[in-house]
This record gives structure tokens, C-alpha cells and sequence, in this order.
């Protein structure tokens, strides 16, 4: 009598269903992963800096951009004319401006501290942490009519996004599972790499191209108004992505390398797993 341990054969339909599992996995994994980023950009520090430079940027285009000195130097002049040494830029906007605030910042950091102002009760209160701080009606009637995109950064966004992550990540984890159970072997661990590459992978290419044309933006000198207005938007892309963009890169740098050394361990494993392989043992007739 044979003491060889005797392997069941692996179902045929077990491949059938790793594939299906790894191509929904993947389209969960894309969403899972960019809810994470977005939760990531709205937490309270990233998402009122984002607020701010956005605004900032806006406010400044016209003026020369967030380095120009030109606004800074008047704000440091009226501040050292004024008795009390601060001014309050905008009329009807509660926001004062005091010597030591801004001392020793360049004229980008002075516009960004300014607008952060606005942007923390934006970020907290929504539009009417903003409109407290005026005391012009005309100034809340325009803000009355909406943040646009801005209102989407906010604390209550952060804490849905929370919410969205939890069940896209938790319905995720069920299908990792499942593709980890339909593998074989060391494909156990080839298959979730290679899912985790796929995914990374090309937004991994894509964003680094972003931020190769976010660099070389604002090149173009024609004046047309169509010109102008895309040159708007280009510099307010400018100013605001490259930090998303970072956080974004970071995260799918994590997952391509971890889909590599999951790929290579069970290369690795299933080259030299091969001679502890045991055959099923055949079934001997009775005699």
C-alpha cells in the first residue's frame, strides 16, 4: 500500500473564476484607491492648503501670480503707515493683517496665510463660515450664490469619504480573498501582485506625465482672451496640483513596488518550489 499523500486535482473552474474575481478586483481596487487619495486630499491640513492656494491663486492672477510682489509690498507699506501697525486689505472682510504676521514670508507665503483665513472657516462652516466674516451684504449676496468645485473640500466630505472608503475597502478585502482562494500555490501571491501592478501602473504613468506639463506650463505669451483664459486655468493648475499629484504618486510608487516583490517571491517560490512538487499519486487497480 502506497504511504504517498495522495493531492486532489485542482477544479477546472476554479481558473475560470481567479480571472473573473482578478478583473473585478481590479475595477474595485481602482475605485478603493481613489477614494483614498481623495480622502487624502480632503483631510483638514492638505485639503484647507489646497483651499487656499486655489483661492490665492485666483485672487492673483491678474496681479502676476502668487510671487509677485507688487500687492505684498503695498500690504507691508499700509501696515507700516497705519498707528497700530495692521490693515485690513478688504473692506467689509473681516480679516486683519498684523506687522508680525507676515514677517520675514516671501510673497507667495504672504498671499497663501492671507487666504488660508478664508479657507479655514470655508473648510469647517462651509460658505456661511465664510460669510461671518463679512460685514459687506453685497459681499454675502455673491457668496450666497455658491462656492463652485471649492464647497467640495470640506470637513463633511472628509467624513463621507471615510464612510465610502470603509465599504469599498471592506468589499475589496472579500475579493482579495476570494482571488487568493481561487489561486494556486504560489500564485497566491503572483496574483495579487499582478493585480496591484495593473492598477498602479498606468496611473503611476499618467500622473508623472501630469506633472511633466504641469512644469512646462504657462510658456504660452499669445494675449488672445481665449488664450488668456486658458492661461488662467493652466496656472491655477499649476499652483494647486503638484501637491496632489505628490500625495497620488506616493501612493501608486507603494503599490507598484509591492506588486513587484509579491510577483517575484512567487517567481521565485514556484522556480524552486518545483522539486518539493509532489505528483497526485495514481490510483493502483486492485489485484
Amino acid at each position: 500500500m502506497s504511504t504517498d499523500k495522495v493531492y486532489k486535482p485542482r477544479p477546472y473552474w476554479h481558473v475560470d473564476a481567479k480571472w473573473l474575481t482578478g478583473i473585478l478586483l481590479l475595477f474595485l481596487l481602482n475605485i478603493t484607491f481613489l477614494i483614498f487619495l481623495l480622502y487624502q486630499i480632503t483631510a483638514p491640513e492638505q485639503g484647507i492648503t489646497i483651499l487656499a492656494t486655489t483661492l490665492a491663486s485666483q485672487f492673483s492672477f491678474e496681479g502676476g501670480g502668487l510671487d509677485d510682489q507688487g500687492d505684498v509690498d503695498i500690504m507691508r507699506q499700509k501696515i507700516n503707515e497705519s498707528p497700530d501697525k495692521q490693515w485690513q486689505p478688504i473692506p467689509g472682510l473681516e480679516i486683519i493683517v498684523r506687522a508680525e504676521d507676515i514677517e520675514g514670508l516671501s510673497a507667495r507665503e504672504v498671499r497663501l496665510w492671507f487666504f488660508r483665513q478664508w479657507a479655514e472657516p470655508l473648510y469647517y462652516e462651509g460658505p456661511q463660515g465664510l460669510a461671518d466674516l463679512m460685514t459687506d451684504p453685497e459681499m454675502k449676496a455673491s457668496l450666497a450664490e455658491g462656492m463652485g468645485p471649492l464647497g467640495i473640500i470640506s470637513v463633511a466630505t472628509h467624513g463621507k469619504l471615510l464612510v465610502a472608503l470603509g465599504i469599498s475597502g471592506l468589499v475589496s478585502l472579500f475579493f482579495l480573498g476570494l482571488l487568493v482562494f481561487f489561486s494556486h500555490r504560489y500564485g497566491r501571491l503572483g496574483s495579487p501582485g499582478c493585480v496591484l501592478f495593473v492598477v498602479a501602473a498606468p496611473n503611476l504613468i499618467l500622473l508623472a506625465g501630469l506633472r511633466g506639463w504641469l512644469e512646462n506650463a504657462g510658456q504660452n505669451t499669445e494675449s488672445s482672451s481665449v488664450q488668456i483664459m486658458l492661461s488662467r486655468y493652466t496656472q491655477l493648475a499649476a499652483d494647486v496640483l503638484p501637491g496632489i499629484i505628490q500625495t497620488a504618486l506616493y501612493t501608486y510608487i507603494c503599490l507598484v513596488l509591492v506588486g513587484i516583490l509579491l510577483l517575484l517571491v512567487a517567481l521565485i517560490g514556484g522556480i524552486f518550489g518545483q522539486g518539493g512538487k509532489k505528483k497526485p499519486a495514481q490510483i493502483e487497480p486492485e489485484n
